[in-house]
């Protein structure tokens, strides 16, 4: 993952930056517009900054909005969910992009698997991403619970709730104990590829690097390659994927 260092070749602008919601974008040459959501990062005391700006945007060549959410919220944030709605409306029509692709890590991931519920998306690459982070949901999960005992109204419970028929989703989780309580919530269902990875915890995007094919996993999804994705994913990483049917 790449944090908010900004390489000169590659023109990240900032573009809303409020205490609920901070954005940037890219403009590429190519008809694709990629959603990049960012996960929690690594300072608390301080807004989440871009990730995979150079391969969310294939090296410049496709136009990236890249979303954070300051307070941690998993779109729970008053009005949140209708403002970022908003944010990639608008982009998308000044990209007239002819196809969306919604990704991150972690909060990031489950961000990206709710993003087609509020405008089209074709295809969701979500990283170690959460089912839900409500306590009655995942009673079992023990992890981030500065974040979650935050938010004091729970808009979205799950994002099993908000996935759709006409997007195409794959997830990768690691195989971990600690991913449990998520990885074993996902449903099982024909628009929705699930791989896990052996000798992996919540560092999918970190271990599919040092395997060097993270830029090629990612380009799979936003070129809409299933198949060549999960032989790269089953050559480089060792990753299984699930059944599809319950």
């Amino acid at each position: 993952m790449e944090g908010p260092s900004n390489p000169k070749e590659l023109a990240i602008s900032p573009q809303l930056n409020s205490n609920e919601l901070v954005t940037w974008i890219h403009r590429g040459p190519s008809d694709k517009l990629v959603i990049c959501f960012s996960g929690i990062g690594k300072k608390a005391d301080s807004c989440p900054g871009y990730e995979f700006a150079r391969t969310a945007s294939g090296d410049g060549q496709h136009n990236v909005l890249f979303i954070a959410d300051p307070n941690r919220t998993w779109l729970n944030g008053p009005g949140l969910l209708g403002r970022i709605r908003d944010e990639i409306d608008g982009f998308k029509a000044r990209c007239e992009a002819s196809r969306v692709i919604a990704m991150g890590h972690s909060m990031g991931g489950f961000s990206a698997l709710v993003a087609p519920s509020i405008t089209r998306v074709h295809e969701v690459l979500a990283f170690a991403p959460q089912i839900s982070v409500h306590p009655e949901i995942v009673p079992d999960e023990s992890r981030w619970p500065i974040f979650r005992e935050r938010i004091k109204l729970f808009e979205i419970v799950t994002a099993e709730d908000y996935l759709q028929d006409d997007t195409n989703y794959t997830v990768i989780h690691g195989r971990h104990r600690l991913e449990a309580p998520q990885r074993e919530r996902f449903p099982r269902q024909k628009n929705l590829r699930h791989y896990v990875m052996p000798l992996t915890h919540h560092n999918v995007p970190q271990r599919l690097k040092s395997k060097k094919c993270l830029s090629k996993v990612i380009d799979c999804a936003i070129e809409g390659r299933p198949r060549k994705l999960r032989l790269l994913l089953k050559d480089k990483a060792r990753a299984i994927l699930l059944a599809q049917h319950s």
